[in-house]
């Protein structure tokens, strides 16, 4: 099956300019050599989540060193809508699953929380930013999200911006629908999941106590929070298309 985007890509957190050459990390590097498979003289494209993407050819290539020239931009940096998500971090694979999967679907910042009936309660921010980098890269997408210090729900909407509007999907919700609510919901820009086990009493009527986040329904069934995260991420995009 032919690759749909035109070049291999990298994201690097390097200013880019024309004509400019610039040495990669050891990690870009090994990437380069050993995932992606390129070698001197051929081409792939470079972001940094600033200044667009540009296309670029391999000058110099060991397995310790890479030198890149910038040659040309393909695409200038366009202004995303912001998308936030809040969620719990869940256990194993799924978590990355998720982290890769909002990426694809444009999220803009990730701010995990810990919660009364959290398992996981140390965050990979390593493992979590390189799965983010990669879903980026492999999506054509050209910025990367941004994932916050995990905070306690209380410490997290004592800082929070009152402006950014939410929808909590929460499954003990029986009359309002996420679909029905959207169209005439307008200034939403984030949703939050909650941990396996679903939010506390005491966390649900904390939630519940701030006028702008707004309770809804994802159906009549209880999702897994990666497919909850995912589904309403979905459904959000769809609304903010149309507006």
């Amino acid at each position: 099956m032919k690759d749909i985007l035109p070049l291999k890509r990298l994201f690097i957190k390097t200013e880019l300019k024309e004509k400019s050459l610039i040495k990669l990390s050891s990690l870009n590097t090994h990437y380069i050599f050993n995932v992606l498979r390129i070698r001197e003289k051929e081409k792939l494209s470079i972001f940094n989540g600033i200044e667009g993407e540009w296309e670029c050819t391999i000058k110099h290539l060991t397995k310790k060193k890479c030198l890149v020239l910038i040659e040309k931009q393909i695409k200038k940096q366009e202004k995303e809508k912001i998308l936030n998500i809040i969620y719990t971090p869940i256990k194993g694979q799924r978590n990355y699953y998720l982290i890769e999967k909002i990426t694809e679907l444009g999220i803009s910042n990730i701010f995990p929380v810990i919660t009364e009936r959290s398992v996981i309660k140390e965050f990979n921010y390593k493992r979590a930013n390189n799965c983010a980098i990669a879903a980026a890269q492999q999506s054509g997408r050209l910025s990367v999200p941004k994932i916050h210090e995990m905070k306690s729900l209380k410490n997290l909407f004592a800082i929070w911006n009152k402006k950014n509007q939410i929808i909590f999907c929460d499954e003990t919700e029986k009359k309002k629908n996420f679909n029905n609510f959207l169209i005439f919901k307008k200034n939403i820009n984030t949703i939050i999941i909650g941990p396996e086990g679903g939010f506390s009493l005491l966390e649900n009527n904390f939630l519940k106590s701030f006028n702008y986040i707004n309770a809804l329904s994802l159906g009549n069934r209880v999702l897994r929070a990666d497919t909850a995260a995912i589904s309403a991420l979905t459904l959000l995009k769809n609304k903010n298309k149309y507006e």
